[in-house]
């Protein structure tokens, strides 16, 4: 679940080669608004290093996830 604050990557979509959605990983981008309604997909606020910050649904970004080591 993405939230305000997170670190995520935007999702490329579509194409013949590719089934699966894979994320861009040469612009990260901050989380800084988010909007829920009832029913309806959420959609984040997003800035993008150097860019203008635009409106994204959940599904067309990717959350950064802290990976943990276990010795």
């Amino acid at each position: 679940m993405i939230k305000v604050g997170d670190i995520v990557y935007r999702k490329r979509r579509g194409g013949f080669l590719h089934d699966q959605p894979t994320p861009i990983k040469d612009k990260l981008g901050l989380v800084i608004k988010e909007y829920k309604e009832k029913g309806a997909i959420p959609q984040y606020y997003v800035q993008f290093t150097y860019e203008t910050p635009k409106w994204y649904y959940q599904h067309d970004l990717h959350r950064i996830r802290r990976e943990e080591k276990n010795d």
